[in-house]
């Protein structure tokens, strides 16, 4: 969350986005790490949390399906899952991570990320 001035807060959405990282070919297959909290609140995956491959620089991504691989410490998850492209072919690997409907009473936290493609 971001604090404003004065002691508002406002609670938003995050779009984080990866650098570049190229392949040595075109994968067919991408696979996402997040390690996550939910900070505040319940987060429901794929509905308030949701992650992205892309193959072709961050032109077009596909969604990946989370699935929970279970804790790495009280409160915080290792999610994880991977998509087979649909996209144009291409070496140039970008996740995204996205949060939805952030609020007081739901704070979605991402301590990490990792991609892995074949």
């Amino acid at each position: 969350y971001i604090y404003l001035s004065a002691g508002t807060t406002s609670h938003l959405d995050m779009t984080l986005v990866s650098n570049t990282q190229t392949a040595a070919t075109a994968p067919t297959t991408g696979r996402l790490v997040i390690f996550e909290e939910a900070s505040t609140g319940t987060t429901t995956l794929n509905t308030h949390i949701k992650g992205w491959v892309s193959r072709d620089n961050g032109s077009n991504y596909d969604q990946v399906t989370l699935v929970s691989e279970g804790e790495y410490v009280t409160g915080k998850r290792i999610l994880s899952g991977s998509v087979d492209f649909t996209m144009a072919s291409g070496t140039n690997m970008r996740y995204k991570i996205t949060t939805h409907n952030q609020s007081s009473t739901k704070i979605t936290r991402v301590h990490g990320a990792s991609m892995l493609w074949s």
